[in-house]
């Protein structure tokens, strides 16, 4: 399933191994944990939420990751367009969140806690590539 997900991941453009790897690991934590929760609380309004914070994160991760790749290799205009991008991101996920809390009354709290699984990628990511690379020396 791993090397399906890479695959799948190498033809969208995610050539860079780390960055691959944080995106499959995004992609597999939020299945995961959309599943376990929505399957523990029997699709819940808090499990929706926490669904949707969760899938609303997971797009915007891909594309940044997706973005700053290309960015990266650009060296004319990479700041301005970077910036740009960011805030357009970032307007979009507000609308996206307010559309949620205020239209659709969504759980404030299970929109944080899905959110947050972006971190708790990034902080698992950094501690595997620390241990390995302390391991290493």
């Amino acid at each position: 399933m791993i090397r399906k997900l890479e695959a799948f991941l190498y033809k969208r453009g995610f050539t860079h191994p780390q960055v691959r790897a944080m995106v499959r690991n995004q992609l597999v934590l939020a299945f995961l944990s959309i599943t376990v929760i929505n399957g523990l609380t029997a699709c819940s309004a808090w499990a929706l939420s926490f669904a949707a914070g969760c899938l609303l994160v997971t797009l915007n991760f891909w594309w940044m990751a997706r973005t700053g790749q290309s960015v990266v290799s650009a060296q004319k205009g990479a700041v301005t367009l970077m910036l740009i991008l960011f805030y357009g991101r970032m307007a979009l996920t507000g609308l996206a969140l307010f559309a949620l809390i205020a239209w659709l009354d969504a759980s404030v709290s299970g929109l944080l806690v899905g959110l947050s699984t972006v971190v708790v990628n990034a902080i698992t990511w950094g501690t595997a590539n620390y241990m390995q690379k302390a391991k290493e020396a």
